[in-house]
């Protein structure tokens, strides 16, 4: 096959965030596919742009490993503020096109949404070339940012809704990454039979558990003495990092407790002003860290926290951070209602709180920190489950079977006998 991806933030394991497009990918290409992206300027965690004069910024062609990416100009400041985000995202809806036309011809695209408006007009260039177009979900817009209170403008919100029924009707295949995203996507009249589900995975050889590692990074960083508890991911609106904070401020005349933030994103800014304003000594905030660090910063803690707001969209979340936690070993603090909750529960590899209460997950704090023995069987467990049920290598088997049906639906039907 010839694949074509559409994807904002493409990224190797040596950037911060995560890099499951760029896995895919590379998955992809040793399988013999020949695979272009076309791609923004810079990831999600990292806003750096390319040292570059400008007029090379607008289309460039790089080669990651076995695939070929076109990154085209975009909006960097997409963490200081919802406009910035915006203006990130129009930016690339803009130059997008350019890179997909200078891809040449492809046998099937996949675009990995949100954003949205950069969908929308992949789709468009790719129905125009009579490429068949794979769309996958990874958040429900525009009704999360609705239900998060971000998005307000009937307007916009209007506009949003129509593209997003526009892009379920026109894709060949809809995959969506977790059961309530498909079972949304479905209850709201699209076949079953379009909506694929694949779910975020885990490769065993990157992300597991490793004494050793996490020793060196608290002796790295003094925490040999400390109990910490680590948050690994985006600080965004709704990743609910108040929760956190809050927790932090009622366990910090106790020394013992260290609370870990490695990440950024559009809170980071209003976290570094509360911590400040409020003398809050106990939260370390560190910047982000290249994705084939996270095991040894994983590792190195005694708790990890997988938070989200309290919405009903976010019912049918599963963080990557959780599936990443319990591949390594560790007991997980979880405080999102629905599907993540399912996987811990299932799994015994954590504790659960209510969503927006502090003084519960602080009193939980207290509790695991000090019991090793159950710590490391709520660890040993989650290991276990995930190394089970969340395969990357099953994923990304999956998505290719997925991009070969949509190729095969494509095809003119040939009658019997003719």
């Amino acid at each position: 096959m010839k694949v074509l991806v559409v994807y904002q933030y493409y990224q190797d394991r040596a950037a911060p965030g995560h890099s499951l497009v760029y896995e895919l990918t590379q998955y992809l290409a040793s399988r013999g596919h020949d695979v272009t992206v076309v791609s923004g300027e810079t990831g999600y965690m990292d806003p750096s742009q390319p040292q570059v004069p400008w007029y090379r910024r607008l289309v460039r062609r790089e080669r990651e490993g076995g695939v070929t990416v076109l990154r085209t100009y975009t909006y960097s400041e997409l963490h200081r503020s919802y406009i910035g985000r915006l203006l990130s995202f129009l930016s690339f809806s803009i130059t997008c096109p350019l890179g997909l036309l200078m891809a040449g011809r492809h046998d099937v695209a996949l675009a990995s949404s949100p954003p949205i408006f950069p969908m929308f007009t992949a789709w468009l260039i790719c129905k125009l070339r009579g490429i068949p177009f794979v769309l996958e979900v990874r958040d429900l817009w525009p009704a999360s940012a609705v239900q998060m209170g971000v998005l307000k403008n009937r307007h916009l919100i209007a506009i949003m809704g129509w593209m997003e029924q526009t892009l379920y009707n026109r894709s060949r295949r809809i995959i969506a990454l977790t059961e309530g995203i498909r079972g949304d996507i479905c209850a709201r009249g699209w076949p079953e039979n379009k909506v694929a589900l694949v779910t975020c995975g885990v490769d065993a050889d990157q992300l597991y558990p490793d004494l050793a590692a996490g020793e060196r990074l608290r002796q790295r960083f003094g925490w040999e003495d400390r109990k910490v508890i680590l948050y690994f991911g985006a600080l965004g609106e709704a990743n609910n990092i108040p929760v956190i904070l809050r927790a932090a401020r009622r366990l910090e005349k106790n020394p013992d407790y260290l609370f870990v933030l490695v990440g950024n994103g559009m809170k980071r800014e209003e976290t570094t002003h509360w911590l400040q304003r409020n003398g809050v000594t106990n939260v370390q905030l560190l910047p982000p860290v290249p994705k084939e660090e996270a095991r040894s910063y994983i590792n190195a803690a005694d708790l990890c926290l997988a938070t989200l707001k309290d919405i009903p969209l976010f019912h049918g979340a599963i963080p990557t951070k959780l599936i990443d936690y319990m591949a390594c070993g560790k007991p997980v603090l979880c405080g999102i209602r629905g599907e993540a909750q399912t996987i811990v529960e299932a799994a015994g590899g954590g504790v659960l709180f209510a969503p927006d209460a502090d003084d519960e997950l602080a009193r939980l704090v207290t509790e695991l920190a000090h019991d090793p023995t159950r710590c490391l069987a709520l660890g040993d467990s989650g290991h276990a489950y995930v190394r089970e049920r969340f395969s990357a290598a099953t994923m990304r088997a999956h998505t290719e079977s997925v991009l070969s049906e949509a190729i095969s639906d494509s095809l003119p039907k040939v009658a019997n006998g003719i």
